[in-house]
């Protein structure tokens, strides 16, 4: 079995912006090799600190991510696509943030069943 190369930095991909205006990047982890590790992403504040304890190898798919956003009050966010003049990195950031509303609004959704409402 081969071992994932170690994790060698972050690929901001999306961003969230509470109510507030308060504003967190989603962000892929990258290999040492510079390649995204296409389902762990972790959550930054703009000056890239973590706004709160995540797990060291980084949140498993946008449902994590979505929980994660929900346990913390991020609720109601809007989300957007990072800019980029790739067009298929485009492409893949509006899929992303297509995915990532989606987990969102199942989360919210599971919150309020499990409230019993």
């Amino acid at each position: 079995m081969s071992q994932n190369p170690p994790i060698a930095g972050i690929r901001p991909i999306l961003s969230v912006v509470h109510p507030n205006g308060e504003r967190l990047i989603v962000a892929r982890l990258t290999n040492a090799g510079a390649s995204s590790q296409s389902n762990r992403f972790v959550l930054r504040r703009v000056d890239l600190r973590t706004p709160w304890e995540q797990p060291d190898n980084g949140y498993f798919g946008y449902a994590e991510v979505a929980r994660a956003l929900d346990a913390q009050g991020w609720r109601g966010c809007r989300i957007e696509a990072m800019p980029t003049t790739d067009p298929d990195e485009r492409r893949a950031r509006t899929l992303a943030k297509r995915k990532l509303h989606m987990q969102c609004v199942d989360a919210a959704i599971r919150r309020v069943q499990e409230a019993g409402g």
